[in-house]
């Protein structure tokens, strides 16, 4: 009877085992070469990323496991974590081109990213990053970041969720290089260093063309930016 009780023991314990979430992986930022030449087509010099902010929770859950943030504190929230390491990501690019000065910069690059989600189903594996850079010269870009992951072959969930953790960095690239390449991303990097943003929701939820009461105004912008790019 005790002989039973151990093996039945030992089966349970290799059965648990066996279905045990496998433990999500996602990887610390390497900056790339292509994002890196998306640098230097801008032909500047003496940039520095200021603030970056993550205005909602984001979306880190799939299939009961969260996906973790390469580099996180414990100390900070997983929107501090997130801003923190895209921030580390586009310094490293800047860094590689040659751009970066952090000391004495000529212009200096603000993103307030309103929310980091993703889409986990078995047709479909997305991350979605929605984000407004701001200018210290007073230029606006407005990017929405999609970056599809591979399903092929898929053969579950977990493997899904496995396959998000895995493209978090890619994803991030993904999104900077997006940023670097498109046209109206150039004036932002232009020296100047006047206006400073309030880096709160409201940047993204006024337009500049909405009507704004003069009292609310401080409220919104500290100095409103005379040009504005999306």
């Amino acid at each position: 009877m005790k002989k039973s009780w151990i093996l039945a023991l030992a089966s349970m314990i290799a059965l648990s085992a066996c279905t045990a979430p496998v433990p999500l992986v996602s990887h610390e930022y390497e900056s790339r070469a292509q994002n890196v030449r998306a640098v230097n087509r801008l032909h500047t010099s003496d940039v520095a990323v200021a603030e970056v902010r993550v205005v909602k929770d984001p979306d880190l859950w799939c299939a009961g496991s969260a996906i973790p943030i390469p580099g996180a504190r414990s100390s900070l929230s997983d929107n501090q974590n997130i801003a923190s390491y895209w921030k580390r990501a586009f310094e490293s690019e800047l860094s590689q081109a040659g751009v970066l000065n952090e000391k004495d910069p000529k212009v200096k690059i603000y993103n307030l990213i309103d929310r980091v989600r993703m889409i986990a189903e078995p047709t479909q594996l997305r991350w979605m990053i929605d984000m407004r850079l701001f200018s210290s010269n007073g230029s606006i870009y407005d990017s929405e970041v999609e970056y599809n992951v591979p399903t092929d072959s898929l053969k579950n969930m977990e493997d899904g969720c496995a396959r998000l953790a895995d493209s978090f960095d890619k994803a991030i690239a993904w999104s900077i290089l997006k940023t670097l390449s498109a046209p109206e991303f150039g004036p932002l990097v232009e020296p100047g260093l006047d206006y400073v943003p309030t880096m709160k929701a409201e940047s993204l939820s006024h337009s500049l063309t909405s009507i704004v009461k003069p009292e609310e105004k401080e409220e919104i912008w500290k100095t409103e930016p005379n040009k504005r790019k999306k």
